[in-house]
């Protein structure tokens, strides 16, 4: 399981890549891409932490949920 630097703690997720989005005129018309990464947070309400452009066109977002915490796969 990959780790990221979230609030000062390495902490687990599970991405999920999306590509194929609406096409960036920065980047000759490539089509734009999302990374979400789902992190374990047993009181969160499958809440968005965080939106970001990481690079041109590039994004990133970041949600809590409770659903992976218990997952044997999730350490």
């Amino acid at each position: 399981v990959p780790t990221k630097n979230i609030e000062g703690q390495m902490t687990p997720y599970y991405p999920v890549e999306m590509g194929n989005g609406t096409p960036c005129s920065l980047r000759q018309n490539l089509p734009r891409s999302s990374t979400v990464m789902y992190i374990c947070h047993p009181e969160a309400k499958h809440e968005i932490l965080s939106v970001a452009e990481v690079t041109t066109c590039e994004y990133e977002v970041v949600i809590l949920t409770p659903l992976l915490c218990s997952h044997p796969k999730y350490r």
